[in-house]
């Protein structure tokens, strides 16, 4: 009998990306939809409000309109179509005037 191998799955704490807002360093939740304050973890945005719209725009994260889920994508790419990994629905990046 054949032995079929098992995928690790790693359980462990994952390290959040770390964006930079005005003089404050923020923890981009990706799962929570937030962006929580480095030095004060109590202390976030929530993505869809006005600060947090334009955080989210400077430091390349975008939300997916039909699924919410959530991604980082380089502020330096630059493809006119990127799709969501979950729905595959089309995401149009914001572009910088």
């Amino acid at each position: 009998m054949e032995q079929t191998k098992q995928q690790e799955i790693f359980t462990g704490p994952w390290a959040l990306p770390i964006v930079r807002y005005e003089t404050t360093m923020y923890f981009a939740d990706l799962r929570l939809q937030q962006f929580r304050d480095v030095s004060n973890p109590h202390n976030y945005v929530e993505f869809d409000s006005e600060k947090g719209k334009q955080m989210c725009e400077q430091g390349g994260v975008v939300v997916c309109r039909e699924c919410r889920m959530c991604a980082i994508i380089s502020t330096a790419l630059q493809k006119n179509e990127l799709r969501c990994m979950n729905c595959l629905a089309k995401i149009v990046p914001k572009v910088r005037l």
